[in-house]
């Protein structure tokens, strides 16, 4: 951000004000009459673990960034809750030259696919975990985590006395790397750029937040002669109550993460479950003109809502054997999106499944899933003299 401006800029490395392992950080932006550019760098986050694991090759080691808000005394500015998965996902959304070339180094994943004659390769050598202070660490821009840092310049601390951005970590071995040894996270800084004097800064910023509310998806475990067995869901959501929202994303993962085998070097994603049916309705209307019951058509939704996703083939085919995830990543990345662009009055999803007997596979596809559902809500920040209001638009 500092190579913008032509003179004036300073670099400053904050150290934790209050930093407790496998829990929380916090970090002040306490400096007087100072401009904080938006571009803020969370560095050196990262774990220690035994038996040199390696970090998720999904979204690598910002899978460790679980609730994180930017505040300014208890004022909330901009926040999100379990958006370690939302992270994760954004990653599926950048080309492969991105992920190589770039997340590989700062995120120290390695997520992406490449075409060899024997078929297709995946991403399988993220960075190697190491049990002391020699530990591989990221550098994470938390524009990423943050929307409301897209949008504005600066954050001037004569408007916000009292800024701090707090982190609480994701500490379950099964999200962050690939094996379930214990973890232990390692003391992260903040990098910032310093502008001082008067900065020209917009009456008005307008973001989408991203938002969390979740549901629970039963399974069950059906003999040989009565296979499948259909499982139904209908779920009233009101997280998103009395907000104008844009696009929904959900994400579905085991209920129980130790369901995740050793072996999978992509985790946190989004499992695949054999013949979904989807529809959701909003403040009483549906917004599917019938249920989305064929994956083709859901992964079409998808795409129009959220772009052309970096997935392998068969992302959305329920998987039969670990060997077969660990090998090709088969179900592992199969998202589900929309476009509402409506204000939410009531929300229902319809959501069901079918379950088949795979005793042999230790019943993972039949599973309870939870489903993390995130939501783009529309914010506004409004500033006028030495006062400023946060809403939702």
């Amino acid at each position: 951000m500092a190579f913008q401006y032509s003179q004036g800029v300073e670099t400053k490395i904050i150290d934790a004000s209050n930093y407790v392992a496998n829990r929380y950080v916090e970090f002040k932006l306490d400096e007087e009459s100072v401009n904080y550019l938006a571009d803020i760098r969370l560095i050196n986050l990262g774990v220690t673990a035994a038996n040199t694991p390696k970090y998720n090759a999904l979204g690598g080691a910002i899978n460790l960034i679980k609730h994180i808000e930017l505040l300014d005394g208890r004022e909330v500015l901009c926040s999100a809750r379990h958006i370690s998965a939302y992270l994760a996902f954004q990653e599926t959304r950048k080309p492969n030259e991105q992920n190589k070339s770039v997340n590989n180094f700062l995120l120290k994943s390695d997520y992406g696919y490449q075409a060899l004659s024997g078929g297709i390769k995946t991403g399988g050598d993220p960075a190697t975990v190491a049990a002391d202070a020699t530990t591989p660490t990221s550098h994470i821009s938390l524009k990423d985590c943050l929307p409301l840092l897209e949008r504005t310049p600066a954050l001037s601390t004569d408007m916000f006395k009292n800024l701090r951005i707090r982190i609480e970590f994701e500490t379950s071995p099964y999200k962050v790397i690939s094996s379930a040894d214990p973890i232990t996270t390692t003391e992260p800084s903040l990098c910032v750029d310093i502008v001082r004097g008067k900065m020209s800064m917009p009456s008005q910023v307008a973001w989408l937040e991203i938002e969390h509310d979740e549901y629970v998806l039963n399974g069950v475990t059906p003999t040989e002669a009565n296979q499948p067995q259909r499982v139904e869901t209908s779920v009233r959501l009101n997280g998103f109550n009395n907000k104008y929202v844009e696009r929904l994303l959900l994400v579905k993962q085991f209920d129980d993460l130790s369901k995740y085998g050793t072996s999978h070097i992509v985790k946190n994603g989004s499992l695949a479950l054999f013949k979904e049916e989807f529809q959701v309705r909003v403040n009483g209307a549906n917004v599917f003109p019938t249920i989305i019951d064929k994956d083709c058509v859901r992964a079409n939704i998808m795409e129009d809502a959220w772009g052309v996703l970096n997935v392998v083939q068969h992302f959305n085919k329920c998987y039969t054997t670990d060997a077969l995830v660990a090998g090709a990543q088969i179900g592992l990345t199969d998202y589900t999106g929309l476009v509402l662009a409506d204000a939410v009055k009531d929300l229902q999803i319809e959501h069901n499944r079918s379950c088949i007997n795979d005793n042999a596979n230790d019943s993972k596809p039949n599973s309870i899933m939870k489903v993390h559902v995130y939501a783009e809500c529309r914010k506004v920040l409004n500033m006028k003299g030495g006062d400023y209001q946060v809403l939702y638009a």
